[in-house]
């Protein structure tokens, strides 16, 4: 932990709290909590299919399936803590498959 301790000054203690998740009109409306409000939407081109992007390096990191994802904007998503000096707002986002396994 001397990485994360040199460049913190304060750690703040772990919380715990209701995640809601639920579609809305093709895409995903979630909140976490007081501390936040996920919102995402695909965007469709004007014969209905999704927009794509393919080999963009946080689909490599994530390891989505064929390396692609579904454009999906994040406009409305909001992250507040009273304890962090900063709110955070979303505007752009993804949404593509990917499978993690552990031994």
């Amino acid at each position: 932990m001397e990485v994360p301790d040199a460049l913190l000054s304060t750690w703040l203690p772990t919380r715990t709290t209701d995640i809601d998740v639920s579609e809305v009109d093709g895409g995903v409306d979630a909140t976490v909590g007081e501390y936040g409000r996920i919102v995402s939407r695909r965007l469709i081109n004007e014969q209905g299919d999704p927009v794509t992007m393919q080999n963009a390096g946080f689909a490599l990191v994530w390891q989505f399936e064929d390396r692609i994802t579904d454009l999906a904007p994040s406009h409305g998503s909001v992250w507040s803590d009273p304890d962090l000096p900063v709110s955070w707002a979303g505007k752009s986002g993804a949404v593509g498959q990917f499978t993690w396994g552990g031994q």
